[in-house]
């Protein structure tokens, strides 16, 4: 059977002397397994469709439940992410995480939606790294079931004070007598991560917040799904606010 699917590559592995095993993330299949034959070769017809972050549209043989790769046809390959190895990283963790929280043939409309957005305003290069990033993750982690609860602003009429928790249990913000499992968050995490959600916020109290909204988001993944997230670790060391 022959499908048709757009797709971005969220991995590629070696496969036999000139093959490749792709992992795709597509609106319709969700994240699958494709392979791509004779791909390494130098005369390769479809070498584009092989490298990390290509945004194509990809026809795949499919047979007994895997998938093979015999066309594509491109439409964007982000190629500019790898001019800046601070944006690079910035692709390579939201890869990370959807290659992490998408579960094989679920469908993630508004995940993918996202990361082709991020995928843009990382290429264009005239966004802050971390804004968009942080924005996309906040998806990732509302569509696969894992919200971040930011309204304890409205809960206390504006006025939150200057000491917020974090319960990693319930992934909201609260005061100390209220959290049941977390650790110290800064305001300035909580009022960058408003921003980037497009809830209202203070900018007087943004100073220093993105580093941290990076960081507790990373720590939130890694309790809800024990992954690592190595890319997302770099691009927080890479950052400079």
């Amino acid at each position: 059977m022959e499908i048709k699917t757009e797709a971005i590559v969220l991995q590629t592995l070696d496969y036999k002397d000139n093959d490749k095993l792709l992992t795709l993330f597509s609106p319709s299949l969700g994240k699958i397994t494709a392979g791509i034959r004779g791909v390494k070769k130098p005369t390769a017809k479809l070498a584009f469709a092989a490298q990390p972050f290509c945004f194509a549209e990809y026809v795949l043989a499919e047979k007994g439940g895997r998938y093979t790769v015999t066309a594509a046809y491109l439409h964007e390959s982000f190629f500019e992410l790898r001019t800046d190895i601070t944006r690079f990283y910035a692709a390579c963790a939201a890869a990370e995480v959807c290659r992490t929280i998408l579960q094989e043939n679920e469908t993630y409309e508004g995940i993918f939606i996202g990361l082709i957005e991020l995928l843009k305003a990382l290429s264009l290069g005239e966004e802050d790294v971390a804004e968009p990033l942080i924005s996309f993750l906040l998806i990732a982690l509302r569509e696969s079931g894992y919200p971040i609860d930011l309204s304890f602003l409205e809960e206390c009429d504006g006025d939150i004070g200057e000491k917020l928790w974090f319960d990693f249990a319930d992934g909201r913000f609260s005061t100390f007598e209220r959290c049941n499992q977390g650790e110290r968050a800064s305001v300035s995490t909580y009022h960058t991560l408003r921003k980037c959600e497009g809830l209202t916020y203070d900018e007087d109290a943004l100073a220093g917040g993105k580093k941290r909204a990076l960081r507790l988001i990373k720590a939130y993944l890694g309790e809800k799904t024990e992954g690592r997230f190595d890319n997302l670790g770099e691009v927080i060391r890479l950052y400079e606010e």
